[in-house]
């Protein structure tokens, strides 16, 4: 055979497992490639590129911007509000500047100063409180709170350089500016550029202020502005490459996430669809039941069987008369369109009146009332619906001008509700009182509702009714001396039904007026064998609402971080997770920035070491420890970048920087070492700085001694920031190394280096007094407090801050963390259960039919239909069931005896992972019946055949499965000591395969071939399989022997000749097994 070969090997049979390796098709399906196709979109999207904005100027590896604008859009509102809690930590550092030079402002009785710092620390705190506590919106926190913070800062410094540095000299106010200008850029929730402009500003205003205004250390001016726009331009340097790194982490966590809650989403909707598509054929409580037992071990000896007993229960059967004098004027496609138009109608009428459809059998509607749910007018309900029934058969009967009619029968009684097998599940019901409802209308008069004493007792006189006489048409209601009745028909209950089915029939209409260029589309692709679908008017493709999926996007984005902390489980002191594993995997996770640190620590030591070039000592001393201390943090930097460019590095380079980026203990070591080694270049400085009581006016960078030793405070903060840069350890490390180092730099202010402070203040006294004398200004607005105090405050605070920054940081990182984690775990749930669902699904229907149903939005009336023009159809049945099924306490009222059906069903259904019978496709089981077809390939039209014997090959297949489900059935009968006796009926030919109604659908093959082989099986003989003489002409090619019977008279074909299949030559000359 050539040509296109299904992947199934012709009908698909999935079996129901917990293993998704042995659902090979699901890897085909499309939802699956769906998904890559938006996965592969959204990285097209998330490209990042080079924008208008000012990244056009910056490197290229640091250049970040989605290339869809509505995607960037989107970003920068996330950002944005990711960053918004940093806020109040810098409005919390404002607040504590204020409240430390106010009270200096007080210990110096400085009225016009007190009075402005007392309006900025109210303003101060008021801004605390509305930006920690978000008492005002969302837009307003965004976009006034940071400038408000921001005007703030800049002129609580500016007034502070005013009112207490005097004698200014040109490094006062260094240390607030240069935390402040970090601070910027990790704290404000504005755009770059605008925090480079913002800093720009600041820069430019404390350089003009203390260039102008300085009265002290003036013959040094220059150096000392120099060295302060090093510091500046360092800090600025450092929080610009933050700022990018924190940006370029924030949009890979913002594309993964989005991917990740786009494919959840999906994934959602797919999972809503198959499951409102299972619901349609399945109750609630029995799917439940299913999807609970995916996957699970049954350790008992039988099967799980899922039935349950409903007590008052009424059961309708309607059948239509004259349907196959209708049909015989009809193709196939007609019939069963027709039929699905009148199902369609039936099924709206059954939800009208609290009916659950159970199947369609032929041209027999079979429903109940009283299940899932109990209703004490369940049997009022079935009545009216049999009455609605009637009208609406009327009104085709007028439509089609034929003597169509329907009859209905009605019994009430306790039945047995539940699916079985393992394969094609259809909710039926079992018991005698399903069997005496179904000879209720056997035995009833077209046009009339026919109905039981039992029904007739739950009616309470709701009815008017008359004698049914049923016994004189059916001899099972005569047997057992049921009384009977027959609904009078209302004049006003007519009225009522006429007029719901004028609408139900009019809609009908209104779909089946297709304009001239569907009809000939459809009439092309039916000449050409391929699916016909027959869409009702408004029928549209389903595609996902890409604003719908944005706002729900959005949503979860927002209700994630309102949820933040308490789905998270951090522990609010030390934010670790409480899931000890979740912990260690946050630990163990790779940090791909892990270079940025290093580059930021290597940047602050060459700015420092420029600064001590230009205003500290130049001694052999601090040569040797910048040199030493820059060789091992570029040789850190260079190793931990062997990563990020592997194709430069040697692999033992690559496995060292792998090993110190995935090692919790590894990565703390070296940041510490790092923190440490840039330390040291300043502490050493420092120690080795001559302490001299002379006082010095003149810088001389030869010179031992300090004069402006506050500038290795300066770098100390900078040092603090490298730490807080540090992102590849946890923020109890950076606290503790703040803490530690700062200490060091505050000991040595303190304690070691006084009298070198005492004599730099002093100096500045000696310079007010001249001033002062010279009518420059009062004599006692000096500043008495002590320089080191008002140093070491500033590297104290800016520590403090940074410690506050670090936690919100190390918030953030771990969020980060968590939401991926989270969503990459709700992700696999969705689609487990999508998974779950589809399994389900596929057991109801194939799978191209199935995908039909969940790609598409349908109405009840659209018809999904395929011919297949060469199909084998069996009907095996096991006739001496009914002798064996009864409904006594030892058999718990018939529960046992189907479970014992269950089981032989299910052995049946096993039979099917066999690689023999793949052609093989089970249809639905009847009772006891069990229905199979061979040959239904997908895409029929396409498949090449080599000759006769290859195109029935899967006729054969079909009859040696018929051999196995008989030999397994003697296994069973050994095994229980039962009787068990198979009869089955085999016919080939062209079929109809399709889905009746949107709303249940309900899968089935239709046809005469189906016909045939339905009454091959019915007027059979046990223990044998009858087929008729054009089937067995096919069989005998492959060395099957037969028996004839002669004629037997068959319903509507009037007497066919028929032969019975005796079994098989020993070496038949026959083809491998194949599979189409």
């Amino acid at each position: 055979m050539r040509g296109k070969k299904s992947h199934l090997g012709g009908g698909e049979t999935p079996i129901i497992s917990g293993d998704l390796e042995s659902y090979p098709e699901l890897e085909m399906s499309t939802t699956d490639a769906d998904i890559a196709k938006m996965k592969r979109r959204e990285r097209r999207k998330s490209r990042l590129s080079v924008g208008d904005s000012c990244y056009q100027f910056l490197p290229a590896w640091l250049r970040y911007q989605f290339k869809s604008a509505s995607m960037e859009a989107t970003y920068q509102t996330y950002f944005t509000r990711q960053r918004r809690d940093a806020l109040p930590v810098l409005a919390g550092f404002a607040l504590l500047f204020d409240f430390v030079v106010l009270a200096l402002y007080i210990f110096k009785s400085l009225s016009t100063a007190i009075a402005i710092m007392a309006i900025t620390t109210v303003t101060n705190l008021i801004v605390f409180a509305l930006c920690q506590y978000k008492l005002v919106t969302d837009w307003t926190l965004l976009h006034v709170m940071p400038y408000a913070v921001w005007c703030l800062l800049t002129g609580q410094t500016a007034v502070d350089l005013v009112f207490y540095y005097f004698p200014m000299s040109p490094s006062d106010g260094v240390g607030w500016q240069v935390f402040f200008i970090f601070a910027s850029f990790v704290m404000l929730p504005i755009r770059l550029r605008y925090i480079l402009v913002l800093s720009l500003f600041n820069v430019i205003v404390h350089s003009v202020m203390v260039g102008v205004m300085s009265t002290v250390h003036v013959s040094n001016l220059g150096a000392q502005l120099a060295a302060n726009l090093m510091m500046y331009a360092c800090s600025m340097i450092v929080g610009c490459i933050v700022f990018l790194m924190a940006d370029r982490k924030q949009r890979r966590a913002f594309v993964e996430t989005k991917a990740a809650l786009e494919i959840k989403l999906t994934l959602q909707e797919q999972s809503t669809q198959q499951e409102e598509l299972l619901l349609s054929v399945l109750p609630k409580h029995v799917a439940d039941d299913m999807m609970e037992d995916m996957g699970t071990v049954n350790k008992g000896q039988f099967n799980r069987i899922y039935i349950q007993r409903h007590e008052n229960v009424s059961i309708l059967f309607a059948d239509i008369v004259g349907f196959t004098a209708m049909s015989s004027k009809m193709s196939a496609k007609e019939l069963v369109k027709t039929l699905n138009a009148l199902f369609a109608n039936f099924d709206k009428l059954a939800e009208r009146h609290h009916q659950l459809r159970i199947k369609i059998l032929g041209d027999c509607y079979y429903c109940i009332c009283g299940v899932p749910e109990q209703r004490p007018d369940h049997a009022a309900c079935c009545v009216q619906m049999g009455l609605d029934m009637v009208v609406a058969i009327a009104a085709v009967r007028e439509k089609t001008q034929s003597g169509v009619d329907m009859r209905v029968g009605i019994h009430t009684g306790a039945v047995l509700a539940g699916v079985m097998g393992q394969q094609r599940w259809q909710f039926d019901v079992w018991s005698t009182a399903v069997v005496l409802a179904n000879h209720m209308e056997s035995g009833g008069i077209p046009g009339r509702v026919h109905i039981s004493q039992d029904t007739f007792e739950f009616l309470n006189g709701e009815f008017e009714i008359e004698p049914g006489e049923g016994e004189t048409r059916d001899d099972y209601i005569k047997d057992r001396g049921i009384k009977t009745y027959l609904i009078k028909v209302n004049k006003d209950s007519v009225q009522k039904a006429a007029a719901f089915n004028s609408i139900i029939l009019s809609d009908d209409a209104s779909t089946t007026k297709k304009s001239e260029e569907e009809e000939s589309d459809e009439k092309a692709e039916n000449a050409n064998g391929k699916t016909v679908t027959f869409e009702a008017e408004g029928a549209t493709e389903s595609r996902p609402d890409e604003g719908i999926t944005n706002r729900k996007l959005y949503e979860a984005l927002v209700e994630r971080e309102t949820d933040a902390e308490k789905t998270s489980g951090m522990r609010r002191l030390t934010l670790w997770f409480q899931d000890k594993n979740l912990e260690e995997t946050f630990h163990r996770e790779k940090e791909r920035q892990s270079p940025v640190g290093m580059g930021c620590a290597v940047i602050i030591m060459i700015f420092g070491f420029c600064v001590q070039l230009a205003v500290l000592p130049r001694t052999t001393t601090s040569y040797v420890t910048f040199g030493v201390g820059i060789f091992l943090v570029l040789l850190i930097f260079y190793t931990s970048m062997a990563t990020s460019f592997r194709k430069r590095y040697p692999d033992v380079l690559i496995s060292v920087a792998s090993w110190m980026e995935s090692t919790y203990v590894a990565r703390t070591l070296i940041v510490t070492c790092v923190a440490v080694t840039v330390a040291a270049s300043d502490i050493v400085d420092m120690v080795v700085c001559e302490n001299t009581k002379n006082p010095i006016t003149e810088l001389d960078t030869q010179n031992p001694s300090c004069i402006y030793l506050r500038y290795y405070t300066y770098s100390g903060i900078l040092v603090l920031v490298a730490i807080t840069v540090m992102i590849q350890v946890t923020q109890f490390v950076k606290m503790l190394l703040i803490v530690i180092i700062g200490s060091a730099y505050a000991l040595l202010n303190l304690l070691f280096y006084n009298d070198l402070f005492v004599r730099y203040d002093e100096y500045n006294k000696e310079q007010a007094e001249l001033l002062a004398k010279e009518g420059q200004e009062e004599k006692d607005y000096y500043n008495d407090l002590p320089s080191r105090y008002i140093i070491t405050y500033q590297l104290l605070a800016a520590g403090a801050a940074l410690i506050f920054y670090n936690r919100f940081l190390e918030t953030t990182n771990r969020l980060l963390f968590f939401w991926k984690y989270e969503a990459r775990k709700q992700k696999e749930e969705v689609g487990k259960l999508r998974i779950r669902n589809e399994q389900l699904v596929l057991n109801i229907m194939p799978i191209h039919v199935a995908k039909h149903f969940l790609q598409s939005k349908r109405k009840d009336e659209d018809l999904y239909a395929q011919d297949y023009p060469e199909v084998g159809v069996m009907f095996a049945s096991i006739p001496n069931f009914s002798e064996f099924y009864s409904e006594d306490a030892i058999n718990n009222q018939g529960t046992e005896c189907l479970r014992f059906l269950n089981e032989i069903i299910s052995d049946f259904d096993t039979l099917l992972k066999a690689v023999r019978f793949r052609s093989i496709c089970k249809i639905k089981t009847i009772s006891s019946t069990y229905m199979a077809s061979s040959g239904m390939v997908a895409e029929p039209e396409k498949i090449i055949y080599e000759g006769e014997q290859e195109r029935w090959q899967h006729l054969a297949d079909l009859v040696n499965f018929a051999f196995a489900l008989r030999d397994t059935l003697d296994t069973i009968n050994q095994q229980s000591f039962n009787n068990f006796i198979m009869k089955v009926g085999i016919n080939h030919g062209p079929v109809l395969a399709g889905v009746i109604g949107a709303r249940k659908p309900h899968y089935d093959i239709w046809g005469n071939t189906v016909n045939v082989a339905s009454r091959m099986e019915s007027t059979g003989k046990a223990g044998n399989i009858q087929v008729i003489e054009e089937t067995m002409k096919v069989l005998k090619r492959f060395g099957f022997k037969f028996q004839q019977r002669g004629y037997v008279k068959v319903k509507g074909k009037g007497e066919l000749l028929t032969f019975y299949l005796i079994g098989k030559e020993e070496k038949a000359d026959v083809l491998p097994n194949m599979v189409v």
